[in-house]
């Protein structure tokens, strides 16, 4: 048996998600979600044998009506919480139900400089107009859109986990990771984009090579298949994906040196995997003409604009204003890129040795940061029930540990296995889990070492941890004392106290500021979104529900418009007198729980302008807007009512 000698790539990513796990515990919850974790890791270690012994079909009906349960509470969370999407994702949607109604249009700059994101708007406008046939809207067309895709990964993940593992306890805590933890109902069910498809993708990828030299023609040809549109659509949604093509070279060359590499029988799907690549240029370029979509360099950026970024140490290699404001203050694409190749390397000088190194360590604790799921593009919710906004705090604590303990455990239980692994490269699974390794370490150095970085980007290895996890043989059980059984169900309910006890005493040191109702989808002034011309006389209004006591409202008017914007409380009639404050009408007064109307009149003698976000069939918020008692359903203004 040819075995490679003590693992560096592994050890690596043990050094990696060490990093991430101090950056997950930093918060005031860190010490309890810690807690947690050391407590369910034991419960789990002490379990496992008992779990191990559930029979095949006690799996299926647990694992099948877990995952019913999971649906309906996705339903529940959608129809009772639905959020308003901001940024990057609301651009995409917007231009979705723009192409799906018809209009081919660009309006905004954005995808000019963006222009990776015009894929996913073209193909989301198909998925709107496929199900416009059926008579659906386009709000419940892209709710169905979240959980088909977000439930179809999470099966398809806990069926590559059975199929590489043949463990009941793994499977059971992967179902737990996956449905019993925020993952299935925050960001990933609330918030359609990019994320989710291309951790679907990067699954499918990995399933594709999954036992490939045992797989019959027939079996080969319909994998293969599937392995270059998947690839095809990973890279024109996340250009990033390309880091796949060196975590190949290298495990391939490790094949080569260990005299493995006709036995792995890998030279097929790899030239699949680089047909898929090379296919996603030319699609991407079909898009484009499919969708009307013409580029215009004067507004595009550079790739060397993100790497500009990532070595911005004020805004510790993340998405920074002032390099974005000075980068769209240049007349030409080739201005910028000048501009770039002469500061990035100042900037590198500017850091020494240490302060690159140290802005290293400090992006790689931001991409795999987790603290955040429930605030990635979330703008906050419509209309948060009282419920929920009379003990935020508490959720929101609940969602961070929750999150946190179960992230933190699965990188645990990775970290101990890669700490004793010798790949045996002559075992299939274990070369996947060598290229799910590799692949997971390309994906963060590219935003570690090259890239900007958000805290969500670290999420795309998610699926790859877990193959590694499943398809990495464990070691012989060691006999477990006869107390186990007792130990573990004790370990899990003091799990439990510590997190219900934790939330309830340190939620409220959490941030106060609770959004209570919000409408803040808009495509932006910055992407020269155009304002709406109110005339003389004219009277905009929307009525909103504050479900919850607030202290905060806000109104998006537009820099230098002279309007009267008010506040009336549905119920009592009482008014409340918004004041300018630069592009922002403002209030900041005590506000029961109630029906409000906000009203924006222009007693001017000439036109005003309004930001108004106007969309065709995508309904964004609960209450239609009204122009001169007109009602308007697809259009609302831009407010936000606050608990401060």
């Amino acid at each position: 048996m040819k075995k490679i000698k003590p693992a560096f790539l592994p050890a690596i990513l043990i050094l990696c998600l060490l990093i991430g796990s101090i950056g997950n515990l930093t918060s005031v919850l860190g010490v309890p979600a810690l807690l947690v974790v050391v407590l369910l890791g034991a419960g789990l270690y002490f379990g496992a044998p008992r779990l191990d012994h559930l029979s095949t079909r006690q799996l299926r009906w647990g694992i099948g009506l877990g995952l019913l349960a999971m649906l309906i509470a996705q339903v529940v969370v959608l129809h009772v919480m639905p959020n308003t999407v901001y940024h990057d994702p609301y651009r995409v949607l917007s231009q979705a139900d723009q192409l799906a109604a018809g209009h081919m249009t660009w309006d905004i700059t954005y995808f000019w400089r963006y222009a990776n994101n015009v894929p996913l708007a073209y193909l989301l406008s198909l998925w709107l107009r496929l199900t416009q046939l059926v008579g659906l809207s386009t709000n419940l067309s892209v709710q169905l859109l979240s959980i088909l895709v977000l439930d179809s990964f999470i099966a398809l993940a806990l069926h590559t986990i059975w199929q590489l593992s043949q463990r009941a306890s793994l499977l059971v805590v992967a179902f737990g990771f996956f449905a019993l933890s925020p993952f299935a109902y925050t960001y990933y069910l609330q918030v359609f984009y990019s994320d989710l498809p291309t951790m679907l993708v990067l699954l499918i990828i990995i399933r594709s090579l999954l036992n490939w030299s045992q797989k019959t023609s027939r079996q080969r040809w319909f994998a293969g298949s599937g392995l270059v549109v998947a690839v095809m659509l990973g890279a024109m949604l996340k250009p990033n994906l390309v880091v796949l093509l060196p975590a190949l070279l290298i495990v391939g060359l490790i094949l080569a040196r260990q005299h493995l590499w006709r036995q792995a029988k890998l030279t097929l799907p790899i030239l699949l995997i680089v047909l898929g690549f090379g296919l996603s240029l030319p699609a991407t370029k079909v898009i484009d003409v499919a969708a009307n979509y013409q580029p215009r360099t004067a507004f595009s950026f550079p790739a060397t604009n993100w790497i500009l970024m990532g070595y911005n140490q004020h805004s510790n290699g993340g998405y920074s204003g002032k390099d974005v404001g000075r980068a769209i203050k240049l007349p030409s694409q080739a201005a910028r890129q000048r501009y770039n190749f002469k500061t990035i390397p100042k900037r590198i000088k500017t850091l020494g040795v240490v302060g690159v190194i140290r802005l290293w360590v400090v992006k790689l604790g931001i991409v795999l940061n987790v603290q955040g799921i429930q605030r990635w593009y979330n703008g906050g919710f419509r209309a948060a029930p009282s419920w929920y906004s009379n003990h935020a705090g508490f959720y929101q604590g609940l969602t961070v540990i929750g999150y946190v303990a179960a992230t933190l455990l699965m990188w645990g239980a990775l970290m101990l296995k890669l700490l004793r692994w010798r790949p045996d490269l002559t075992d299939p699974h274990q070369i996947l889990a060598l290229l799910a390794v590799t692949t997971a370490l390309g994906y963060l150095a590219f935003h570690t070492l090259l890239w900007e970085v958000e805290p969500r980007y670290g999420q795309a290895i998610l699926p790859l941890l877990w193959v590694a996890l499943a398809a990495i043989p464990r070691q012989a059980s060691q006999s477990r004392p006869r107390w186990a059984n007792q130990a573990s169900l004790l370990n899990g309910a003091t799990a439990l106290l510590v997190v219900f006890g934790a939330v309830g005493v340190l939620g409220a040191q959490l941030p106060q500021k609770q959004v209570i109702a919000a409408q803040r989808s808009q495509p932006s002034v910055q992407y020269h979104a155009k304002p709406k011309t109110v005339t003389p006389g004219t009277v905009l209004a929307e009525v909103v529900d504050v479900n919850a006591p607030a202290n905060y409202f806000s109104v998006q008017i537009h820099a230098g418009s002279q309007v009267q914007v008010t506040l009336t409380n549905l119920a009592t009639g009482q008014h409340y007198r918004l004041t300018m404050a630069g592009s922002v009408a403002r209030l900041h007064h005590q506000l029961a729980a109630g029906q409000y109307r906000i009203t924006v009149q222009n007693l001017t003698t000439r036109g005003q302008q309004v930001d108004v976000t106007h969309t065709y069939h995508y309904q964004l918020a609960a209450h239609p807007l009204t122009v001169n008692g007109q009602s308007q359903p697809t259009a609302s203004l831009i407010y936000t009512c606050m608990q401060r």
